[in-house]
This record gives structure tokens, sequence and C-alpha cells, in this order.
């Protein structure tokens, strides 16, 4: 009877560490499948025909890897007019980008901001001066 119910306890942990593991799978990112952009004139009001829809997953990762990583800077923030308006996952961000630096904020706290790494705000500035066409892009 006692390997029975040794049996028995195995038998329910690994159970349950197979639940557990189902659960960590439906964790994983979901797939978005567009990010909106805008150009912006001033923290309310966006260009006219500005709006670009982007719906290639690479450029979309590359955005949502981005914004994931930025680091929250420290301190009460005031900032000059956006370049962007960026609607992503749910959530929309004003984007400040240059060639090698970018800064984000959720339009929900203005007063936080986030840093983009070198490395990310220059994919960002690439990807964004093909998609506008270089039409002054982070000015």
């Amino acid at each position: 009877m006692n390997a029975l119910k040794k049996i028995s306890f195995i038998i329910i942990f690994a159970l349950l560490l197979m639940a557990c593991s189902v659960d960590k799978t439906a964790e994983v990112k979901q797939t978005i499948d567009q990010i909106t952009i805008h150009q912006m004139e001033n923290f309310s009001q966006v260009k006219d025909d500005s709006e670009k829809i982007l719906t290639i997953q690479e450029h979309i990762k590359r955005i949502q890897n981005a914004f994931s990583s930025a680091k929250k800077e420290p301190g009460v923030v005031e900032m000059t007019d956006p370049h962007y308006k960026v609607k992503l996952n749910g959530e929309t961000f004003f984007l400040w980008i240059h060639e090698s630096s970018g800064t984000i904020m959720n339009t929900k706290d203005t007063h936080v901001i986030y840093s983009l790494s070198e490395e990310a705000a220059t994919e960002v500035f690439k990807l964004l001066e093909n998609v506008y066409g270089g039409d002054k892009v982070g000015e």
C-alpha cells in the first residue's frame, strides 16, 4: 500500500508540473497585427495625413522590442513636442527619436519617460525614415 501511495503522489506531482508549464506557455507575448504611427505637430495635434500603419511583423517586432527594453529615467520631466504618437498593443506612446537616441512616454503617464538603447533607437529611426521616406524624421 505504501508503494501505491508513492506512485500516486508522483503521478499527481507530475500532473501539477505539467499544468504549471501549460500556464506559462499561455503567457507568451501576444502577436500584434499592426502598429499605428502619426507624426505630431505638438502634444495634442497630429500632422494631417501622417498616419502610417505597420503590418510587417519584422517592423512590428523592432518597435515592440525597442519599447519593451526601454529604461525608465528618474525625476520629473519636461519635454519638447513629440515627433510621433505610436499606438502599440492597446497603449499609446509619444516618441522622440534621433539617429542614435530615442525616448518614449506612455500617454497615460506623462510624468515618466523611458530611454531607448542606442541600438534600438537607431533601428527605430531607420525604420521610420524608411516608412516616412526621410520626411524630417526626428525633427
